[in-house]
């Protein structure tokens, strides 16, 4: 395992920014989002690729 998981998002990017914000704010996971959201190829919305990272063991127990 690496601690790595790339994740795709989608549906209404103020959703998707709720969501993300969410996770930052939970800070459980680093998180790397890719600036540029992408229009849904079907549908209505748009798609966001980000990375999470699990964080390394010394963080977690401070």
């Amino acid at each position: 395992m690496n601690g790595h998981v790339e994740i795709r998002l989608s549906g209404q990017l103020g959703d998707i920014t709720l969501v993300l914000a969410e996770l930052l704010a939970s800070k459980a996971f680093r998180i790397a989002v890719n600036e540029h959201p992408y229009p849904n190829r079907r549908g209505l919305g748009v798609r966001v690729y980000a990375e999470l990272a699990l964080p390394a063991e010394q963080e977690t127990r401070s």
